[in-house]
């Protein structure tokens, strides 16, 4: 039977056309420009293309939609920990703590601390919000009657990010720390949190940074653009490589936070910071721009921080799930306005706004702190790495500058590195008993005795 056709003049939606009319109109929308001049013409019936601006603003909110996501469902079997380190003073070393564990928190929620480990009393909770009522030199006193996540939110300062922030009183002193007071504050706190951010001190031969480094899976750097930031980073890098290990893994897998204050800064000099953390490894790096509130060297909130600073500390809290999963750096550089993730290259930024490829080329081998202050470029002829190795007095072999002879196990320095006390399997959320290859005196040592003193496998 044949239907009849409407002669009133309408006809019936198609529909298929009209399931999948606001999906054409959407995609459609996006070949279009949206904002500007160009989005107001586009507004009244023309089709203008976007602008190189335009498009990069669009490439900036995916890249930040994508690196909130990869914050958002970070998820492993055990606690992370993170540590802040750079013996230079004022290189940002609490400002990036604070905004590290904001950005985490600002996606994720609780479950996320910042945590001082500097042998004396730091600047954590004094550039914090609040004061504390009990502080870190009381939380270490009473660590061993810890039972819950109540008794231990009590020695911490909530922050309007959600950070809880374990520091010290403001202008008053506590005993120094010890590498064991680090490891056993940490071991109560991943307990209850899920990330963990140690801001360290100035001095990294002591006991609380070797103990930070042993609970640390993530190191990150922050440098002021100038040489003598810059050096001192490199210094402490050249020593973490030379320890080996655990260490030396931290150090190849760094974050680098390329921090700026308002200060003048050198151009040569800049570019020399760049080139000498990159032959380290330091692949990770990321600016973070200069903040007015953060300037202001008082109480750091997180809402007041600018949507600039907020965006390069996600950026950089989303490459620290990376290292942590074991993947490759996502980028080289993210600067701030950048679209996304661009590596930093010289004479690479292409003018038509494409990204350039990656050299695949192995970068060079480091080169010593000492020549670093002395040539402004990387010198054609590398040194021995072996000029800083040092005799053993007991078997006479030339060996790194460790804390015992590679080849006889004979102590070299008074100062233990702790980092090879534990086994890399239960590194971090856990302490294993002392790896097999230390002395008989190490090894010796009194082990455990209670199921709360093996910490946990990690995954």
């Amino acid at each position: 039977m044949e239907t009849q056709e409407h002669t009133s003049g309408h006809h019936a939606p198609n529909p298929a056309h009209t399931l999948f009319r606001s999906a054409e109109v959407e995609g459609d929308a996006t070949g279009i420009a949206k904002t500007g001049l160009r989005g107001g013409l586009n507004r009244i019936g023309f089709k203008l293309q976007p602008s190189a601006a335009e498009l990069q603003a669009r490439e900036r909110v995916s890249a930040l939609e994508s690196a909130r996501a990869v914050i958002l469902h970070s998820a492993f079997t055990r606690p992370v920990g993170v540590l802040i380190a750079n013996p230079k003073g004022t290189s940002g070393k609490t400002p990036a703590t604070l905004g590290l564990a904001s950005a985490f928190a600002a996606v994720k929620g609780n479950g996320i601390c910042a945590l001082e480990v500097a042998d004396d009393a730091g600047t954590l909770a004094l550039r914090a919000e609040g004061a504390p009522q009990l502080d870190l030199g009381d939380l270490v006193r009473d660590i061993s009657q810890i039972r819950s996540s109540g008794q231990l939110a009590g020695y911490a300062v909530q922050q309007s990010s959600f950070v809880d922030v374990f520091g010290s009183r403001p202008g008053e002193s506590r005993p120094a720390l010890t590498a064991e007071d680090v490891v056993g504050v940490s071991r109560v706190i991943d307990e209850y949190y899920r990330f963990r951010f140690m801001d360290s001190g100035n001095v990294v031969t002591t006991g609380p940074f070797l103990g930070a480094i042993d609970v640390a899976d993530v190191l990150v750097v922050p440098v002021m653009m100038a040489r003598d930031s810059g050096l001192k980073a490199i210094e402490m890098l050249d020593g973490l490589i030379a320890a080996g290990g655990h260490a030396a893994e931290l150090a190849r897998n760094a974050v680098i936070l390329r921090m700026t204050d308002g200060r003048p800064e050198n151009t040569d000099d800049r570019a020399d910071v760049v080139r000498y953390l990159k032959e380290r490894g330091g692949a990770r790096q990321f600016d973070i721009p200069f903040d007015p509130h953060i300037a202001e060297r008082r109480d750091i909130t997180w809402a007041k921080v600018s949507q600039a600073t907020q965006e390069a500390f996600t950026f950089a809290a989303a490459e620290i799930v990376r290292v942590v999963r074991g993947e490759q750096p996502s980028t080289t550089a993210v600067r701030p306005g950048d679209a996304a993730a661009v590596p930093d290259t010289q004479d690479d930024e292409d003018p038509d706004g494409a990204v350039p490829a990656v050299d695949p080329t192995p970068t060079p081998g480091p080169v010593s702190a000492v020549a670093a202050t002395q040539a402004p470029v990387v010198p054609s002829v590398e040194p021995d790495p072996r000029e800083d190795w040092v005799t053993c007095p007991e078997c006479g072999e030339r060996t790194p500058p460790a804390t015992f002879c590679a080849f006889c196990r004979h102590q070299l320095t008074e100062t233990v590195n702790l980092q090879r006390f534990y086994g890399r399997a239960r590194r971090a959320s856990g302490y294993a008993e002392p790896a097999e290859d230390l002395p008989e005196q190490l090894r010796a040592l009194p082990k455990p005795t209670s199921d709360t003193d093996t910490g946990r496998a990690s995954a």
